[in-house]
Parts: C-alpha cells; structure tokens; sequence
C-alpha cells in the first residue's frame, strides 16, 4: 500500500527539494559536487537493482510467456543501467584545454614557419548555397600555410566552376568507392602537407581555427585534435516540437560535455568534422578505413591500438548545420547506429584492434553498447499494449514501491543529467531523437545482424527551403498504430474484465503510470513527425540555444500539444 511507504515517500521529496534549492548555489564545474551527485545516484540506482532483482520478477524455473518477458525486459535494463553510471562516471571531471591551446598557440605564432594545412572538404549533393558558406570561410581562415580542397563526388559543373572562381582546388574521382572515407583517402593521396583539417560541407570554420588546433599536434601521443560541432540552427526535433529555445540540439550534450569528459580520460573520438590530423598518422594506419559507414570512430579505434590518442579542445571554432527535416534526422541517427555496431566487430575495431588497454575498451565499448539500448527502450514503448491485450507485464510490484525505489533513481537521473550537463540534457526531450526513430533504429540492428558490412553510406540530406508544412506518414503512423494498440489494449482489457475489478490487479498501478508515460512519449513523437516549414532556409533559421530550461520546455511543449503548426 502506499501510505505503508509514507515517510519512505516524504523523506524523498524533502531530498530532491533540498537538492533543486541549493543547485544554484553550487558550480556544476566543482569536482567535489560532481562527485556527490554521482555518487547519490551509485546508490539509488544499486538500491533500484536490487529491488528489480529480487522482488518483481518471476523465477526463471517457470517457463512461461510472461517469465521470459519479464527477463528478457530485464535484461536490456540493466544493460541501459550500466551504461548510465557508466555516463555518470565519466562525467565527473570534464577536461579544459582552453590554457594548453593558448600556450600551443603563443608557441606556434612565435615560430618562423608553421605545419602546412591541407583542409578537405568532402561533398556529393548538398546545395550551393551551402556549400559556398563553407567554402568561404575555409578559404578566408586566418593561417600562413594551407590549401583548400574541395572533394566532389557528385560531379557537378557548377561547383568546379565555384571552386575556380573562390581559388581552391577541386578534386574529384571517377566512382564512389568507400564513400567519405574513400573520397578523403583519393585526396588524401593527391596532397602534400603535413597536416590535414576535415570539415564537413555544411560547416564553416572560424578565422582562428588552425591557430587554436595546430600547436595542439606538437605532442607526439596526440594524432588528432577535435573541436565541438555547433550547430547554428535547431535540429528536427527541437524545431517540430517548438523548442529552438527551450533545450539544446540533441547533440548538444555530447559535444560540449561528454567529449569533454572523455578527453579527461584520453578517450575522446573523432567525428568526422572539424578535426585535424597528422598525416602520419593516416600513413601507419593504411589511410581513413574504408569497411564501415562511421569512419571517423573507427579511425579513433585503429589510431588508439597505434599509440595515439585524440585530444578534444571544447572551443566553438566551427559551425554547421543541423538537418531540420525529421526523415533525414532519422536516417542519420540510424547510419550512427549501424556504424557504431560495425566497430564492434571490424578488423581494427574496439574487439580486434591491439594494444588496447581494457580502459580503452570499455570507453570504445560504450558507443555500441549505448545504441544496444534501442531494445531497452523500444521495450518499454510496447510494454503496455502487451500487458492490455496479453497480461504480461514486464515487472511485478506495486505502485508504492515504484515511488520509493523507482521514483528516486529517475528523479536523480533526471536532474543529475540536468546539472552535470549545465542544462543541456533536460527530461523527457533528451531522449526523443531515440522514440521518434525507434522503428527504425531497430530496423538498423536488424539489417546490421543478418549482413553487418552490407551497408551503404548515405549522406544526411540538408534541405535549404521547405516551403508548407507536412506530415511524415512513414515515420508517424507506427507511432499512431503503437497508440491506438495500447489504447485498444486498454479498452479490450476493461471490456473483458467488466465488472469493475480491473483497478484491483496486481501491478495495475504500475502498469497504469507506465502507461501514461508511454503515450506522452508517443503522443510527443507524433507531433515531432509533423514537419513544420523553414520559409527562410535553414541558414536562416533562428538560432537555437546552448542550455535548457525545464520551465520552458513544459511551456513549449504545452504550446506544441495544442498547436499543431
């Protein structure tokens, strides 16, 4: 019963406000905070474990339909749980290598030759007006010795033409063999200088760009120096949902604190934008791998197991573009996916690469083993239509014990996110890049089972000007089926039992609450497919911001559920 848990329940509330009323006093860079916040979710979150384990599931001896599901769900949750305090670890001491960069910087300015840079810009459909942006800012980058070079392959007049008229070499190659890799390898291969600086086609760099990376590389363990991908427009999601100022772009969090927290580790990786490499090491590893459709993490791994290590200097010094067209949005978060699986397995990947440490292992682990959580969460998603129309749930308990055990453990995650990240991981969005493409991704682990180097690499679509708003059936209509069949499920169940003793059933609570959150997170991915227009463009867009606040995201999102454009 839930009065039974009373003082259990109370003295939980009294924790979390204590602990909202004096988050504004402390500094989310204290170590020591950190630390403390870290360490109260260790232990909520192990009080949780047990409690899974050893009171709400069914013993295994009985083979049932509803004993294997509740194992199977737990399985994958405490896969998801691990990887959580997982995160929360590395989260504890984020790396500032603002003072490093400036000492580099002082050093290589003083200096009366510099590394020349060759700055590779691969490109195959993107639009000119894009592109030009790049270009530009490429070519107008405040540094003695570089070359720009653009990378075509789409084989179009126009853009040689541009590149004739910015100055700055055009290259292109007869097929499309390896994709990215392949098309920066053929550069690669046709260059000369010491150092090379990638930049995707849709990021500019900023003037100061090589001074502030250069001077990083004089360190012989270091192969790469990565700065953070700044988006100057909302992605999908936050645009559909209303929420350019309300919480940050979804990569936000791992860009400006994550990779940071990482580097603190010497376990940053590359990303495949806004980094710059020795040739040497692209040398002694065989050029950029070509076997996977993630070749910036997989370059991390092969340079790794050789000795060097990549260094992330957490500077906005490049700006780009997030897709704002929630298809493309998908297809580029499952491209991630199947990428980071193929690295799992790979030649030179976390499994078979050698010399690594089993730290850097468990680092390089943690990108496969963060997307294996698409099950977790696809799992809950359709826990409740099984239980409405089957009655098997995925734990036993009552909704008591789901306050005081469960409840704490994601209130602390929830906010512990929150302020670890300075406002960048916010409750409820963080994780609607993963419901939205739910489908998908899982579609991806498939297709990376039954043939795991049988993908093809496709670019992420970046449309200028979408004119009217639309809704994207595909994505949508799996969503407003798994509604309608929890919803159907409910009703079936309330038809079946009639006479009113349905609210008596074990784990109704629980079930009940969880479905209530379910359709709120269905309901919020329907809206997300709803594709508003960008009149503007996107190099128009209005800026979208860099911290969060849960105020306005209860706000917009209240705004979004009863405003449909």
């Amino acid at each position: 019963m839930i009065s039974a848990q009373y003082p259990e329940v109370l003295a939980t509330l009294l924790l979390f406000a204590g602990l909202w009323l004096i988050s504004p006093l402390l500094s989310w860079k204290s170590v020591p905070v950190r630390l403390v916040i870290v360490g109260l979710f260790v232990v909520l979150n192990g009080r949780y474990l047990w409690w899974r384990l050893t009171d709400t599931l069914i013993p295994f001896s009985s083979i049932t339909p509803e004993a294997v599901w509740t194992w199977v769900f737990m399985v994958f949750e405490i896969l998801s749980t691990l990887v959580l305090t997982w995160h929360f670890f590395i989260l504890i001491k984020p790396s500032d290598r603002g003072p490093q960069a400036d000492a580099a910087e002082a050093t290589l300015r003083g200096r009366d030759t510099v590394p020349g840079v060759d700055i590779l810009i691969p490109t195959y459909d993107e639009p000119e007006e894009i592109l030009h942006r790049t270009i530009l800012a490429a070519r107008d980058v405040d540094y003695p010795d570089f070359e720009v070079h653009v990378l075509d392959d789409g084989h179009r007049d126009w853009l040689r033409r541009l590149c004739e008229t910015l100055s700055v070499s055009y290259v292109v190659r007869a097929d499309r063999k390896g994709y990215k890799g392949g098309n920066l390898n053929h550069a690669i291969g046709r260059t000369r200088r010491p150092l090379i600086c990638v930049v995707d086609a849709d990021f500019a760099l900023a003037p100061n760009f090589l001074w502030r990376t250069v001077g990083l590389l004089d360190d012989p363990k270091i192969g790469i120096v990565q700065t953070p991908q700044v988006f100057i427009n909302p992605d999908a999601i936050q645009y559909n949902l209303f929420g350019e100022k309300a919480w940050p772009e979804a990569q936000c969090m791992f860009t400006d604190v994550m990779q940071a927290s990482r580097d603190s580790w010497d376990n940053a990786f590359c990303y495949g934008t806004g980094f710059v490499i020795k040739r040497e090491c692209v040398e002694k590893m065989g050029g950029i791998p070509e076997s996977t459709v993630a070749e910036d993490l997989h370059t991390t791994y092969v340079l790794l197991s050789r000795g060097y290590r990549t260094r992330f200097l957490n500077e906005p010094l490049s700006f780009g573009l997030a897709t704002q067209e929630i298809g493309a949005f998908v297809r580029q978060r499952t491209r991630w996916l199947i990428g980071s699986l193929q690295c799992l397995v790979v030649e030179g990947g976390v499994l078979r690469a050698r010399h690594l440490s089993l730290l850097d292992r468990l680092f390089f682990l943690d990108p496969v083993v963060y997307h294996l959580g698409t099950f977790s969460k696809f799992f809950l998603l359709i826990a409740p239509a099984l239980y409405w129309w089957f009655g098997i749930s995925p734990l036993h308990s009552d909704l008591g014990h789901l306050l005081v055990v469960f409840a704490p453990r994601m209130l602390l995650s929830f906010y512990g996110f929150y302020w670890l990240s300075n406002r960048k991981t916010l409750p409820l969005v963080s994780e609607m890049d993963r419901v939205v493409g739910i489908f998908d991704l899982m579609g991806g682990i498939l297709k990376f089972l039954a043939h795991p180097f049988k993908q093809v690499f496709t670019t992420t679509t970046k449309t200028l000007d979408l004119r009217e708003d639309s809704v994207h059936w595909p994505l949508m209509r799996r969503h407003a089926g798994l509604i309608a069949l929890t919803l159907g499920g409910f009703l079936h169940r309330c038809a079946v039992v009639g006479d009113g003793s349905l609210f008596m059933q074990p784990n109704i609570g629980v079930m009940l609450s969880l479905t209530v959150y379910v359709l709120w997170l269905l309901f919020l991915a329907c809206l997300a497919c709803v594709q508003r227009k960008v009149p503007g463009g996107m190099l128009n867009t209005v800026g979208a911001t860099r911290r969060g606040s849960v105020r306005s995201t209860l706000r917009c999102l209240f705004k979004r559920a009863f405003q449909w454009t």
